[in-house]
């Protein structure tokens, strides 16, 4: 807008104008800043702080039986883990149910639920993991066949001893009887283990592989027991459901 009663207009001088506009800003003519030691300095240390936050962080499985499932190559949980525990609140949730559900698999249902039973109620009294009687019995007897006598002598289910027999207080001292049976192996082995404090040790002992070779496979015996513990252990965790089980795991401190 001009003002009113101006006697002349002043033109602009267009060619100025563009002279001005075309001409290229002094900002984009200045070069570039090299980023200064200091600078590049903090960059890296930010990005290394930011790696170590974003890396996930391992769990490990502090039970004292935790050898039993890195031998089986199974995968638990990703959250904190102490599966002993975990299995402790399956048997005490469900009792021998779960693992007679296992053991059907390999015999007829009346036998299954009482080896299940036999089993639970043993691992209760001498404070041994069900899985790990279990594994000794599969690796034994993996048909469930309380008759079966081997060429050495050794009778029924965990393949005990007839020199065994009425030694411990179980209440029959008929290693045919599945209870009985079932008794006295658990008692052997859990002799064993307290003398040795090492579960591969007991399990060497129980094979009878310390003065003697039982079998030509007597040293591989304690990795047998301990996968098939393994395989016992996780089937019985899947019992429990998996929210409830991510809940326990959160819960439960490691056994050290």
């Amino acid at each position: 807008m001009f003002p009113l009663g101006s006697s002349s207009i002043v033109c602009p001088d267009f060619a100025y104008l563009n002279r001005t506009m075309n001409r290229p800003s002094s900002a984009f003519l200045r070069p570039l800043r090299t980023p200064t030691r200091p600078f590049v300095t903090f960059l890296a240390a930010a990005g290394f702080a930011g790696a170590l936050l974003l890396t996930p962080t391992a769990h490990l499985d502090s039970s004292p039986f935790a050898d039993i499932l890195a031998l089986g190559g199974t995968t638990m949980p990703t959250a904190l883990v102490d599966s002993a525990t975990l299995e402790s609140e399956v048997v005490n949730r469900y009792d021998h149910l779960p693992l007679a559900q296992i053991f059907r698999r390999r015999a007829e249902p009346e036998i299954a639920n009482r080896v299940a039973r036999a089993i639970v109620k043993e691992a209760r009294e001498l404070q041994i993991p069900p899985s790990l009687l279990a594994g000794v019995l599969i690796t034994e007897n993996s048909r469930l066949e309380p008759a079966t006598v081997s060429n050495k002598g050794a009778v029924g289910l965990m393949q005990v001893m007839r020199f065994h027999a009425g030694v411990f207080d179980c209440d029959s001292d008929d290693l045919l009887q599945v209870e009985a049976n079932i008794c006295h192996g658990a008692r052997v082995f859990a002799g064993y283990l307290k003398r040795t404090k090492d579960v591969r040790s007991a399990l060497l002992r129980y094979n009878g592989c310390v003065r003697s070779r039982a079998t030509q496979s007597c040293r591989r015996y304690p990795g047998k027991v301990l996968h098939e513990a393994a395989n016992v252990r996780q089937q019985l965790l899947h019992y429990l459901p998996p929210r409830e089980l991510k809940a326990l795991s959160e819960r439960v401190t490691p056994t050290l």
